[in-house]
């Protein structure tokens, strides 16, 4: 579709989509869209040379590990939250608003917030952006069908768009593809920031991946441009910002300040702070990590550190400081369960009371049915709206400390969990969900990250298996894994024809990227920017672009 302006071309409609295409992309949304795009989209590049600039000093030794933060010195905190953030002790996480049942499901849920997730938890299909952006858009305005019509009922959406690293392949600016955030951030905008504002809901954010406060400084740009354009209140747009890569861990304090008068907090998760750690310095021994399940978990003190840095930094400066999210999911249907309900509930209150019991004003779970039992849990823990009174001490917490590595080998089970976790989220891309279901836990792009990442770093590195004597990890050796698994898979749950040919090729798209020369920086990226995934989703959903 070209818009009479020439500035935009954008994809048309997927099947059965038509209405919601033209309801989403209207005159003035796209006319929003080339404006924005046209005045960040030179900044977005400098940001991502950056990226490619700090990578290089890494692979040249030329960094070594330091906190550097000018604002630490100075006397500031964020602007006061509003009413409705004060309290952010549970948001459901990973929530693609394309799955329209789920997503009207968060939105009758008794908690605070709902990560309304582009990112992680959102395979990036034309048919999901533009159900996604359409659903997020009609509950705004209280016309889903099925969802609440106050809008000032349902948990307050904690928007999250694409990181810097995504392409929206679909729409062209200027002769350009657009920057995936920008995308998302633009058409989400011009269509609720203002229906947002004037209720008190908004508009809220996380802002994923960031490495360094000029990432940060942008987006503050792009809020502070976007309030004068839309009209609405200086400081109305807030957002959260993950704290999930190694180099940002350096640099918390100034990425808080870049952004004081629009930031909520900071956010800390587990797998995607750890894969950061082998994309920045896994080709070097001393920064190979061991099994994640039997070595890696936040008691560790490089994680331990970590969060209890972000707590501290966070609170002094009168932000919120979250965690990451409990994957453990509730049996569904027929499911054997190996523990009981009641098991897996106890275990999740346990690893989140550790989290609390640190300083943390809240954090995420993905499974509905737990919501009254950790609502409890934090009924029990505290009874304030959040602990910004708990300022953690860091007196000894070295640059160093984050980079001490837990020692340790692999296990067989490890291996083989890696390699299930990484084939499966790319078969599940490959049918357009962004998340799965294993062994009792919702897998996403995190999960995905980490595991390809480890099975990347073994490889190269000739990990020693630790259970099976005189034997490392060879490329081979995760061949024939992962033939096993994928014969496994053939007799029980993969047997249509179309379901094989997925997995197929899915099993070589992850030996693409576990047998790199050089680490490929995010499985997001390079599957999103396949021919695999592109063709075959423009054909299902009869669009132009069939590539």
């Amino acid at each position: 579709m070209v818009t009479e302006n020439r500035q935009v071309l954008i994809e048309t409609a997927p099947h059965r989509l038509e209405a919601a295409y033209k309801d989403i992309f209207t005159e003035g949304a796209l006319e929003f869209l080339a404006q924005l795009v046209t005045e960040f989209d030179p900044e977005v590049e400098r940001v991502l040379q950056n990226r490619i600039q700090r990578r290089l000093q890494l692979e040249q030794d030329s960094w070594t590990p330091e906190f550097r933060n000018d604002s630490a010195a100075l006397d500031w905190t964020i602007d006061e939250l509003p009413e409705r953030l004060r309290n952010r002790k549970l948001d459901l996480g990973d929530v693609s608003p394309a799955n329209t049942v789920h997503f009207i499901d968060c939105l009758y849920a008794n908690v605070q917030g709902i990560q309304v997730d582009f990112d992680d938890g959102h395979c990036p299909t034309w048919r999901n952006t533009v159900q996604g952006i359409y659903n997020v858009t009609k509950a705004v305005h209280g016309t889903l069908p099925g969802a609440p019509a106050d809008v000032q009922s349902f948990p307050i959406l904690m928007l999250r768009p694409r990181a810097f690293n995504m392409i929206e392949h679909h729409c062209i600016v200027n002769g350009k593809e657009v920057i995936g955030p920008l995308f998302d951030f633009a058409i989400l905008m011009y269509h609720n920031a203002r229906t947002m504002a004037s209720f008190g809901i908004g508009p809220y954010f996380y802002l994923s991946k960031i490495e360094d406060p000029t990432e940060t400084q942008l987006w503050n740009k792009i809020f502070t441009w976007t309030e004068h354009q839309l009209g609405i209140p200086k400081g109305a747009i807030k957002a959260c910002v993950l704290i999930e890569n190694i180099l940002s861990a350096f640099r918390m304090e100034d990425i808080l300040h870049s952004i004081k008068e629009h930031a909520i907090g900071l956010n800390c998760g587990i797998w995607d702070y750890c894969a950061s750690i082998i994309a920045k310095f896994g080709m070097r021994k001393e920064f190979l990590l061991p099994d994640r399940n039997k070595y890696v978990n936040m008691g560790q003190p490089f994680l331990r550190n970590y969060m209890r840095m972000l707590i501290n930094i966070c609170h002094k400066r009168g932000a919120l400081a979250t965690g990451g999210m409990a994957a453990k999911v509730l049996p569904f249907g027929k499911e054997k369960p190996v523990q009981s309900d009641e098991e897996i509930i106890a275990n999740v209150k346990l690893a989140k009371s550790v989290e609390i019991d640190a300083g943390v004003d809240g954090f995420m779970i993905y499974d509905l049915r737990m919501v009254e039992a950790i609502n409890e849990l934090w009924d029990q823990k505290s009874h304030s709206n959040n602990q910004l009174i708990v300022l953690p001490n860091i007196s000894q917490v070295t640059a160093g400390s984050l980079l001490q590595i837990p020692k340790g080998g692999v296990t067989i089970a490890g291996l083989n969990n890696n390699i299930t976790v990484a084939l499966l989220f790319i078969y599940h891309w490959l049918t357009g969900s962004g998340v799965f279901f294993l062994n009792g836990a919702v897998e996403d792009s995190a999960t995905a990250e980490i595991s390809r990442s480890q099975l990347w770093q073994w490889i190269r590195m000739g990990a020693l298996i630790e259970d099976k004597e005189s034997t490392i990890v060879t490329r081979q050796l995760v061949y024939k894994m992962l033939d096993q698994i994928i014969s496994a898979a053939y007799r029980s749950w993969c047997i249509t024809p179309a379901d094989r040919k997925r997995l197929l090729s899915s099993k070589f798209m992850l030996l693409d990227i576990i047998s790199s020369r050089n680490y490929i920086q995010f499985i997001t990226t390079y599957l999103n920017d396949s021919h695999k995934f592109r063709t075959l989703h423009n054909k299902n959903d009869g669009l132009m672009a069939k590539l």
